[in-house]
């Protein structure tokens, strides 16, 4: 029985980095945290009401968690850094094996470097997305 599941395998993370202009951003290991994201519950009881009644708010995308192999001259990361520097809203695309594209802007909020005996040295960063996220379906 052949699987339908899409494989991490040649997932790309991409930064934009001039109008329409993209860099890959090297050494992806993990990402997490798309899709996750929610809507603020409004509470629009008053007297009147018999039960609790609510309206859902605006959905709020979250953030995406990226977890790297630190490549300090890579052109992606180092784009990356250059975000979080300048606080700059930035254009980011997660393209899956099976072609399905994510894209977003985000904040880079941090860009974490860690090591442990025996390892390389891992990097995270942290994207607070702003607006909505674009989902385009693969083949």
């Amino acid at each position: 029985m052949a699987s339908n599941a899409v494989k991490t395998k040649n997932t790309k993370l991409e930064i934009e980095t001039g109008a329409d202009t993209w860099v890959q951003v090297k050494g992806l290991t993990n990402f997490s945290g798309l899709g996750s994201g929610s809507a603020a519950v409004i509470d629009t009881t008053d007297f009147d009401s018999t039960a609790k009644e609510k309206e859902m708010g605006l959905l709020d995308e979250g953030q995406v968690s990226i977890d790297l192999m630190y490549l300090p001259k890579d052109a992606g990361q180092l784009a990356l850094k250059a975000a979080r520097g300048t606080q700059a809203k930035t254009g980011v695309r997660i393209t899956l094996s099976d072609g399905t594209k994510f894209e977003f802007d985000a904040f880079v909020l941090t860009f974490e470097k860690s090591g442990e005996l025996d390892a390389v040295v891992e990097a995270t960063a942290t994207l607070e997305v702003t607006g909505g996220v674009t989902e385009t379906a693969g083949a």
